[in-house]
């Protein structure tokens, strides 16, 4: 059962040869598998447990790997396994169409043992990475939309690293003019309007003090004398413009990120329609992809009704 945790390697080669000289380089640390074709090749990816990586020779008769990768990239079950092309195809072109397909590395016969061996490794190590952060940003995820969460810092920097979807979205300034005494209110209305179409959708997350690119610049208290005045500020707005009913779907807090103070709102759905009420309007938002939007009068009763229908 010990060969059965480690790390499977996929070796695709017509040549039997070429095929005994990979599997006695990899074997003491991977566990093999061998095509001889491409059709074999993709059904062999295809199927659990997959591959952690596939050395994919190009010369082969019915399918060339070039055809191979191609169709292991454009299938969304196997497009994530990192493959290597192994072939004594050594021209700056060749090489360079098979990275322009998905490739990561690129070997050329005669194999190098250590060159190979060292290759196989990094890749897989980055793969074994990748499927990880993948793994945990799905999780996190999910847990925004499943209810409130105490997130560490390392988790809040994952959820960053990830960028913004349907149900997170960052907001980047540093001042809030909450309680400047200055008239523009820009930047507290469109907090409020993404929290707004939050309830009115899925729920989800708003990082304040993080630019679009995920970097987290922190927050100004702008004339609060500490952050609990300020949080109290926020919650009332909350109340004021979105409706003391919904307080209890909102969760606000300060946290660090890279020794910056960031507002993390959490979000969930109501089971009610949300209206943003200020200076005498009402407005329903609504979250469409990654960004907020306005419904005309038109097309807010059909989305209530919709929306109704799906709970």
């Amino acid at each position: 059962m010990g060969n059965d945790s480690r790390q499977s390697i996929l070796v695709v080669d017509d040549t039997p040869g070429n095929i005994d000289l990979l599997r006695g380089m990899l074997s003491p640390q991977y566990t093999v598998k061998v095509a001889t074709r491409g059709k074999k090749a993709l059904q062999i990816a295809a199927k659990e447990p997959q591959p952690d990586i596939i050395l994919l020779d190009i010369m082969m008769p019915e399918m060339d790997g070039y055809e191979v990768c191609r169709q292991l990239k454009s299938d969304t079950h196997t497009a994530h396994i990192p493959i290597i092309f192994i072939t004594a195809k050594s021209e700056t072109e060749d090489e360079q169409y098979g990275l322009e397909l998905g490739a990561v590395d690129y070997i050329t016969k005669p194999f190098n043992p250590v060159i190979v061996v060292t290759r196989v490794r990094t890749q897989v190590a980055l793969y074994q990475q990748s499927r990880k952060l993948h793994e945990e940003n799905r999780q996190l995820k999910e847990r925004i939309a499943g209810g409130f969460s105490q997130y560490t810092e390392v988790e809040l920097k994952n959820l960053i690293d990830s960028g913004e979807n349907d149900q997170l979205e960052f907001k980047s300034t540093l001042r809030w003019n909450l309680y400047s005494g200055k008239v523009d209110k820009k930047m507290e209305n469109q907090c409020l309007k993404t929290v707004a179409a939050y309830l009115n959708s899925e729920g989800g997350m708003l990082l304040v003090g993080v630019d679009d690119d995920g970097n987290p610049l922190g927050l100004e208290k702008d004339l609060f004398s500490n952050e609990d005045r300020m949080l109290l500020h926020w919650n009332s707005l909350v109340k004021t413009h979105l409706g003391p009913q919904f307080a209890h779907l909102i969760r606000s807090a300060l946290q660090d990120v890279d020794d910056k103070r960031v507002l993390v709102i959490q979000t969930l759905r109501s089971d009610t329609p949300v209206f943003f009420r200020r200076d005498n309007d009402e407005v329903f938002y609504v979250r469409l992809g990654n960004s907020t939007h306005q419904l005309k009068t038109s097309e807010v009763i059909s989305y209530i009704n919709q929306h109704s229908t799906m709970q």
